[in-house]
């Protein structure tokens, strides 16, 4: 038997105190917007749209930290500052004071939960799931969403009908690192495609193009996440991310052209696994070759270019303008050899002499994205003899860099998560 008692609580010209105003605290903050609360927000810092919501009167923003006494004039109090001990400091006085809290940072604190809702007009309904299982909440949620919308349109036939299997839905609870191609919608990839039609919540960068932000349904909340040349980022993606993931809500991080192909995409794969977020990369169309060849400018062409250098214009922290030859070839750089894995002793001999060193290393990847596929790592020095004794064979990309050692750091990351 559920210990929670349902209720619909009106708050309109009631105070709300908010502690905390990231991406969390917004999320809620709009909610309460909505039902047309009296929000006091208490934070040394704020984003961009609560700072906004402070200048139009619509909210009132105290810049400073929390301190005894902030919400004695409060009928609700919520935290979401991912700082669990100010968390229980907060909760302490709302018992002493009898006022409902909730907590972002422990479920345990919390006197209520904030449930999932689906809003048709007059007709809402909230959903909850005792706090045990979110996932499972978001996916009532959308489904519940999708029927009302089928239900509403006129002459709609099979209305309340399941999704057909071949468009399959996002699941909650999980992230998904998706390239948006170069521009071109019709680029997109049908993964991609179906991924944004059933997301909840879609994270994307100035490089996505207004025609592919043009196919997020107005169900999912849509967040620019970007950082312009000069500015700070405003919000801060990968807690966005793990938050709304660990909400039980399905998130697409949508990224321009291909998701780690000189972006952050890497960055972010590990910080999913270490915080144990299920996360899946989506690739995309790189803008490498589509947007030359777009311009009638192939990358490659038989008798005239059989190699593409790949260099970002953003400095590594760790370049040097005054290193040597040597130091040059080896700096930085990701070899990536195609049709190559019948000339592998002569590719290993060729960066050899490039100055690459010994240590480098490699890895080989044999019926990349099939069921079938098949990875070897292993160093400059002793990647030919491996590679024999395994029998790799063609198709295989071979990567030579790095950023091969990456997937040592992920494989951790989940193993200790499966562990733990």
């Amino acid at each position: 038997m559920s210990s929670l008692y349902p209720l619909f609580h009106k708050l309109e010209n009631r105070r709300v105190t908010v502690v905390g105003a990231g991406s969390v605290a917004l999320r809620r903050i709009r909610r309460l917007l909505e039902a047309g609360a009296r929000i006091t927000v208490i934070s040394p810092e704020a984003l961009e749209e609560i700072s906004g919501l402070d200048e139009k009167g619509e909210l009132d923003w105290k810049r400073r930290p929390y301190r005894r006494g902030d919400i004695e004039k409060a009928n609700l109090v919520l935290t979401a500052t991912g700082d669990r001990g100010l968390s229980e400091n907060v909760k302490e006085e709302a018992r002493e004071l009898g006022i409902l809290f909730n907590s972002a940072e422990d479920e345990g604190l919390c006197d209520f939960h904030v449930p999932g809702l689906v809003d048709a007009g007059a007709l809402k309904l909230a959903l909850s799931s005792d706090g045990q299982d979110p996932g499972l909440v978001a996916a009532v949620s959308r489904q519940l969403e999708r029927w009302l919308e089928t239900r509403e349109e006129p002459g709609t036939a099979n209305a309340g009908a399941p999704a057909r299997e071949d468009q399959p839905a996002a699941s909650p609870g999980k992230v998904y690192l998706v390239g948006a191609g170069p521009g071109d919608p019709g680029l997109l990839t049908v993964k991609a495609a179906r991924l944004l039609e059933n997301a909840d919540l879609v994270c994307h960068d100035r490089l996505v193009s207004k025609q592919v932000l043009g196919l997020i349904p107005q169900s999912a909340e849509k967040i620019y996440v970007g950082k312009e040349v000069g500015c700070g980022r405003e919000i801060d993606p990968v807690e966005l991310m793990i938050s709304a993931a660990s909400e039980g809500r399905s998130v697409v991080r949508l990224k321009g052209g291909d998701p780690v192909l000189f972006g952050r995409g890497a960055e972010e794969m590990i910080a999913l696994a270490e915080a144990g977020i299920d996360y899946e990369i989506v690739p995309g169309v790189s803008a490498l070759c589509s947007v030359a060849i777009s311009a009638g400018i192939p990358v490659t062409h038989r008798e005239v270019a059989s190699e593409v250098i790949i260099r970002s214009g953003h400095a590594m922290k760790n370049d040097s303008t005054d290193a040597g030859p040597d130091e040059t070839a080896a700096r930085g750089t990701t070899f990536v050899y195609f049709m190559a894995v019948n000339q592998l002793e002569q590719v290993i001999e060729d960066l050899r002499a490039e100055g690459v060193g010994e240590e480098t290393p490699v890895a080989i990847v044999e019926n990349g994205t099939l069921p079938d596929e098949r990875v070897i790592c292993s160093e400059l020095s002793e990647i030919v003899r491996e590679a024999a004794a395994v029998g790799i064979r063609p198709p295989a990309l071979i990567l030579v860099g790095e950023v091969v050692r990456l997937r040592e750091q992920l494989t951790a990351a989940l193993e200790a998560r499966v562990s733990s």
